[in-house]
């Protein structure tokens, strides 16, 4: 097996120096050689490059773009996987790109990332590598994945890049927005029964991401006026409370909705579970909600930058699936 290692910094190319985790070129090659040492996988070769080097936090369309080109152009050439090493504050932003450029590819390409610097004993960086590389070599899937492993978890996940969710307040612990990974990973890999699988379309290819996108996101919160600007907005996602409400009583949040539909402007709310709903979500209609399958925010904000650069219908492009976004 050949596989593809695209370095990108992030704590898990870090190290802690005078206090700071920073990045530390070093510790890409530690990976790899703590891989190498410690597992009885004599036959994978490693082959490394890295477009640029960032804490996650200051990605940008740059990055974007330049990790998409780096990994078009290495998708025809000899490699079993992609293996991608990023940074946890932005993994969810980027897996989303990824899954929309590349959702039909014929290997996998797999992100991982560390909740520690990987010279502290409580890093998960190791592990989540060494899935990531189990995970390619076994041939189970192709697309865009990524693997990682809880800390109270007997075993890593790998979840479908689209669906993963914001990490949960003040943990460092990732989940598929509906709770069901793809597959699990101790010491075989094993497919998830639960998982419900749905549409994947040809891939986009390389989106040209543009700086600065328009796009509005509002987090329910109580005492809000909802006094936002629509000037020059392209698209408004709205993040219902953990049960799928809205303050729907709020005659501003109706206002809103009121003058982006007289501009033309997509109104978004994810995260609404099916099933039985509370009285308060009966006027989402009459707002003029575009209310999407479960998914996850992040798969929609990057989809609505995508939509944006593309210079697409935003509202006809979010709604069709791509890459496994949606949980039907």
């Amino acid at each position: 097996m050949k596989i593809l290692v695209v370095f990108t910094g992030g704590t898990i190319g870090s190290s802690l120096k005078n206090g700071w985790i920073s990045n530390d070129s070093e510790t890409n090659y530690l990976l790899i050689n703590n891989y190498l040492n410690e597992s009885e996988d004599k036959t994978t070769e490693f082959v490394t490059c890295s477009p640029y080097t960032i804490l996650s936090e200051n990605l940008t369309e740059k990055e974007l773009n330049l990790l998409q080109k780096c990994v078009a152009d290495n998708l025809n050439k000899d490699f079993d996987g992609i293996i991608i090493t990023h940074g946890t504050d932005t993994l969810q932003y980027t897996a989303a790109a990824l899954s929309y450029a590349f959702s039909d590819a014929d290997i996998p390409i797999v992100l991982v990332s560390s909740d520690y610097p990987l010279s502290d004993v409580r890093a998960n960086g190791g592990k989540n590598f060494e899935t990531a590389v189990k995970f390619i070599n076994c041939g189970a899937a192709n697309g865009v994945f990524v693997s990682y492993k809880n800390s109270k978890d007997d075993v890593a996940a790998i979840h479908k890049a689209t669906r993963v969710s914001q990490y949960t307040e003040a943990t460092a612990d990732l989940y598929s927005i509906d709770g069901e990974p793809f597959a699990f990973c101790g010491q075989n890999v094993m497919a998830n029964d639960e998982y419900k699988a749905s549409d994947v379309s040809e891939g986009l290819g390389c989106i040209d991401f543009c700086g600065a996108p328009r796009i509005l996101v509002i987090e329910s919160r109580p005492g809000d006026n909802f006094a936002y600007s629509l000037e020059e907005c392209q698209a408004v996602i709205l993040r219902p409370y953990h049960s799928g409400t809205l303050n729907t009583d709020s005659k501003a949040l109706k206002a809103l909705c009121v003058e982006a539909k007289e501009k033309a402007i997509p109104v978004f709310a994810v995260n609404i579970r099916p099933g039985t709903s509370y009285e308060s979500t009966k006027f989402y209609d009459e707002l003029g909600l575009e209310i999407l399958p479960m998914c996850s925010f992040s798969a929609i904000y990057v989809k609505c930058w995508a939509a944006i650069s593309l210079n697409k219908n935003v509202a006809e492009f979010v709604k069709n699936p791509i890459a496994e976004e949606f949980c039907v």
